[in-house]
């Protein structure tokens, strides 16, 4: 114990030598960490992880020496019901007596392109983010929020944490971990929201019902990456057929983009569909069709990141607006029931009123930052060690029909790690819905919405239709 009674008594993490860096968080809290010459360090701090819980973890690192930390990834600008909805899970469980009663906590991250902060891309941003979270002992990250970011992130963390997304839907991201995956274990990639593969049916089924029978056009304006050309994909293969033509615009930037959008603007089209997992994007594209004014009738086709109330205030005051009454679009169903209105409820008491139906994602994301306890709570008790390969083994403990049902949440968090305890496991309802994971895939599924825009003074998004799995 030299090495720790050295650096106590120095007050220089740096005199400490280490082989673990849990030694470091223990002997100094919260912020330390074990650096590439064997001897504790401080983990200097990133202007774009700038909210914790708890709020006093900066202020007060000594308090937080046998933290249990996970870490969230969003877009601070357009996710943020999502953002809140993992924070109030991760409270909610703290203020239960944490896991295995030690204190949870959380740092929550950034990745939008911000250049009064740094010159990164999104996933540039995402990837430095990530790694600052291992550094500072985060287990598990919630997030990321789309599927190209998520896809990056994976390809470039270190220290192989758990990664549950409440919104990364691409089918492109489903067999992503595989090549990590130890024989017969779990991999360390989950989702909360179900792939795209249904979504990209019940959007073809919806064009090609507006639309009718004959000859149909249509432009198909995508996003490269992941999310966008697999749903495009799973779109053109549901929908193409002999008198059906989807002619595809692809683009990378806004200036391809905009040149996308002129080229979909165009009476010869019988309908546009534009995917893209960046709401901003969706609302350029959208106010840079409406500039245009060829296509104050032509049907517009929608996916599920258009579903959010940022949509409505980014447009209603342009000349898109004029364009809500042809808007429809699909997204993964915003759930209903008992546990989501108690979910609901608890963010509005934390949120001064706001409501988790401002995003079909808000619950996905309650969703995913309950998972990663239970995942805790799992390996705590059953693996021997709290890593991020430990906690995803877990979570093939809560799809059992074997189990006993249980409301993730507050409610039964006790009784969830009593049953983990004793090595049982657990059939899982979520604020999403049931979280019936397949074994292989460790996928799950559920109901998607077909979507449209009401203004009755107060625009809001209502539901046309809901398609089962």
């Amino acid at each position: 114990m030299l090495w720790l009674l050295l650096g106590c008594s120095a007050g220089v993490t740096a005199w400490a030598p280490c082989d673990a860096a849990t030694q470091c968080r223990e002997a100094f809290g919260f912020g330390h960490t074990c650096g590439a010459e064997g001897y504790c360090v401080e983990v200097p701090a990133e202007p774009r992880c700038d909210e914790t819980w708890p709020v006093d973890l900066r202020e007060r690192p000594d308090r937080y020496g046998d933290l249990l930390l996970v870490g969230s990834l969003y877009d601070h600008t357009t996710d943020i019901p999502e953002r809140q909805a993992s924070r109030l899970a991760v409270k909610q469980a703290d203020e239960s007596d944490g896991v295995d009663g030690r204190t949870v906590g959380l740092i929550q991250c950034s990745y939008e392109e911000d250049p009064a902060l740094d010159a990164a891309t999104s996933d540039e941003a995402a990837v430095a983010m990530a790694n600052h979270l291992v550094d500072l002992g985060a287990f598990a990250i919630i997030g990321p929020a789309t599927s190209g970011v998520t896809e990056a992130v994976y390809n470039g963390v270190e220290g192989a944490p758990l990664m549950v997304s409440p919104s990364a839907t691409s089918p492109a991201l489903t067999w992503l971990d595989a090549p990590d995956r130890p024989a017969g274990g779990a991999g360390r990639l989950w989702r909360t929201a179900p792939p795209d593969s249904l979504q990209g049916a019940v959007l073809a089924d919806l064009v090609r019902t507006a639309l009718g029978t004959g000859a149909q056009r249509v432009a198909l304006v995508y996003q490269t990456g992941p999310y966008g050309e697999g749903l495009a994909e799973v779109f053109v293969d549901e929908w193409a057929g002999a008198e059906r033509v989807a002619e595809r615009f692809p683009y990378e930037n806004d200036t391809q983009r905009a040149s996308a959008a002129s080229s979909a603007a165009n009476p010869a089209y019988d309908a546009i569909v534009f995917i893209s997992s960046d709401l901003p994007d969706v609302v350029s594209f959208l106010n840079s069709v409406a500039a245009d004014g060829d296509v104050p009738d032509t049907p517009i086709f929608l996916a599920d990141a258009a579903r959010d109330a940022e949509l409505l205030a980014g447009t209603e005051s342009t000349d898109a607006h004029d364009l809500w009454p042809n808007i429809a679009g699909t997204s993964p169903a915003v759930p209903s029931g008992d546990q989501y209105d108690a979910f609901a409820a608890a963010y509005a008491g934390v949120y001064d009123g706001q409501s988790a139906g401002d995003s079909s994602y808000s619950a996905y994301a309650y969703d995913a930052a309950w998972l990663t306890l239970y995942g805790a709570a799992w390996a705590l008790s059953n693996e021997g060690a709290l890593t991020g390969q430990a906690a995803a083994e877990g979570l093939r403990h809560i799809s059992d029909p074997a189990g006993e049902s249980v409301e993730l949440g507050p409610v039964a968090w006790n009784q969830a790690q009593a049953s983990f305890a004793a090595g049982t496991g657990l059939d899982v309802v979520g604020a999403s819905g049931e979280l019936d994971y397949d074994a292989d895939t460790e996928e799950t599924t559920g109901p998607i919405e077909v979507w449209a825009i009401r203004d009755d003074g107060e625009p809001e998004f209502y539901v046309v239709d809901t398609v089962a799995p």
